[in-house]
């Protein structure tokens, strides 16, 4: 989730904050910050805008700001919901760039030995169809050319052709598989992949933490979160989270049927008996998560290099060094007929 489309967003409304605090008049201050930008940009057109729309007063200035979209949907929630909107900026300047995929991690370690597995059956392909075309003249000087090659049997199109459709699909099922339920089905992931669950929860526990420590009740952080939170697939979760504040029941049901580890659900449970505040167990939520992750995300990518390097290496070598015995000796059988 990139909370800011423009980085001149986020000075802007650094600028607004701190001219807030000052007691600064706001029409005047964007007025001056308009002033320093030199060229006709489409920032400084809606920039331009909005002090007009602050020259009209009909509107409060987060409203303002969302109608230029110099606020997103999820942030003008944060903003109107807040104590005061110099709270409400503040939260939202104090959400970073939040991106909780494991993609980038999965490359070196995963996608790259796949693609070299997938290479190297679409390599044998080639060098089949040489291969057959060698015969066909080498069986004119000879023709016991096959048994003096020594064709390993499984140089075949349909071995191959299995092959390369078998790597193909892992790779496409491992990444395809991986965007859908890191995006939509989260919980699916949750249960198989627990590094991701503290992935998430770095900036799940962040947000929810943010947002109930400038004023926002659980209940209205949940409503909030269930239609702008940054993954779609958590959306859900948060519906229901509210829905069971609503009924006054134990949250950390919720979190285990999502399938979040045990050692995040016991932590909620435990605060839920000892009525410790939402505000204090979200904080010491994300001090875990942010732990949690460090430690098992190296683990996790060193497991995946292991394992994945060493199906490629395997494929590579056998299928390699079996081609370049066989380049050898029809080489040699060339230079004994010809």
């Amino acid at each position: 989730m990139q909370l800011f489309a423009d980085p001149y967003e986020q000075f802007l409304l650094d600028y607004l904050v701190t001219k807030l605090e000052n007691g600064s008049n706001t029409r005047r201050a964007l007025i001056l910050y308009s002033e320093q930008i030199s060229r006709e940009t489409k920032f400084k057109k809606r920039l331009l805008a909005a002090i007009k729309d602050m020259e009209i007063g009909k509107q409060n200035l987060e409203a303002i700001l969302f109608k230029h979209k110099f606020l997103n949907s999820f942030q003008f929630s944060l903003v109107v919901n807040s104590t005061s909107t110099i709270d409400g900026l503040k939260l939202v300047l104090s959400f970073k760039k939040a991106n909780s995929n494991l993609i980038a991690k999965m490359i070196n370690p995963i996608f790259v030995p796949l693609v070299i597995v997938v290479g190297t059956f679409y390599g044998l392909i080639l060098y089949l169809d040489i291969l057959q075309l060698d015969l066909i003249t080498l069986r004119k000087l000879n023709p016991d050319v096959e048994q003096f090659l020594g064709i390993p049997k499984y140089f075949t199109y349909d071995f191959a052709y299995i092959g390369l459709a078998i790597s193909v699909f892992v790779t496409l099922f491992i990444f395809v598989g991986y965007l859908y339920t890191e995006k939509y089905k989260p919980g699916w992931l949750y249960k198989v992949f627990k590094t991701q669950a503290y992935s998430d929860g770095r900036f799940l526990f962040r947000i929810l933490n943010g947002m109930l420590s400038a004023g926002i009740s659980f209940h209205k952080t949940s409503l909030i979160l269930s239609k702008d939170y940054f993954k779609e697939g958590l959306r859900p979760f948060f519906r229901d989270l509210a829905v069971m504040i609503n009924k006054n029941k134990k949250l950390y049901v919720m979190f285990e049927a999502y399938n979040f580890p045990p050692l995040i659900t016991a932590d909620i449970k435990l605060s839920e008996l000892s009525k410790t505040s939402f505000s204090e167990v979200t904080k010491a939520l994300y001090q875990t998560c942010d732990t949690m992750y460090e430690k098992q995300i190296d683990y996790m990518v060193l497991q995946w290099k292991f394992g994945f390097w060493m199906v490629a290496m395997l494929v590579t070598v056998i299928i390699g060094s079996d081609v370049i015995n066989l380049v050898i000796s029809t080489f040699t059988f060339k230079t004994l007929y010809q």
